[in-house]
């Protein structure tokens, strides 16, 4: 398993909080939300780790450069979306993660049985970790866990994180945000679910961001 961690998007959702520092670098209780994500994927012992990055990449770097070893920084010297910072690095089965989230320990076993059941369900693609109980319904799960999207009656979250089957990007350009492949994905009917219990409090927004850190 390889690992990508988006770090690239600009973090206008966090208004005046990025001016000078990155979304992935605000701090949530003495740490950055990138340590957050290197925490939960580390006991995973992935084959390789990659971070995308983009605003304020150097602030990134150096921070990684300090702390940790071994991770891949892929610069974007343009926003190439989700899609395209995906494809950028993707040569194996990747699980790729967003920063929006304070990740507790907790999700490091549900990934890892997400992984499992990833590994023996080979007509899966794209495997989304989601959440059943939540005020905030993103996502329909069908009675057979597919995934349909877009979503309409939504019953069920994403949890940020999910599993993507290696070589399945080939064909798409290198600009590109990765819903457009969802939809390609759950038409062909291997866009799946996989529910999980933790809790992963979603702070993507400076409203959000604010409420969990004062």
């Amino acid at each position: 398993m390889d690992v990508l961690i988006l770090a690239a998007g600009l973090g206008t959702r966090m208004e005046e909080l990025t001016q000078d520092l990155p979304k992935p670098l605000l701090p949530v209780q003495g740490k950055p939300l990138l340590e957050y994500a290197f925490n939960l994927i580390q006991p995973l012992k992935p084959n390789q780790i990659y971070v995308n990055t983009h605003y304020h990449a150097k602030l990134i770097d150096s921070y990684i450069k300090k702390n940790y070893e071994n991770i891949h920084v892929s610069w974007e010297p343009e926003i190439l979306g989700t899609g395209g910072g995906i494809k950028k690095i993707h040569q194996n089965d990747l699980l790729v993660l967003n920063t929006d989230n304070v990740w507790t320990p907790q999700f490091t076993q549900e990934i890892e049985l997400a992984w499992q059941y990833f590994q023996n369900h080979q007509h899966i693609d794209n495997l989304l970790l989601t959440k059943r109980t939540s005020k905030s319904f993103d996502l329909e799960i069908l009675p057979d866990e597919s995934i349909q999207f877009p979503s309409k009656a939504c019953n069920a979250q994403f949890q940020g994180c999910h599993f993507i089957r290696q070589g399945v990007l080939r064909e798409y350009p290198e600009k590109f945000n990765i819903p457009a492949y969802w939809k390609k994905c759950s038409m062909e009917n291997k866009l799946f679910s996989f529910t999980t219990t933790a809790e992963n409090t979603h702070i993507g927004t400076k409203d959000l961001y604010l409420k969990y850190t004062n």
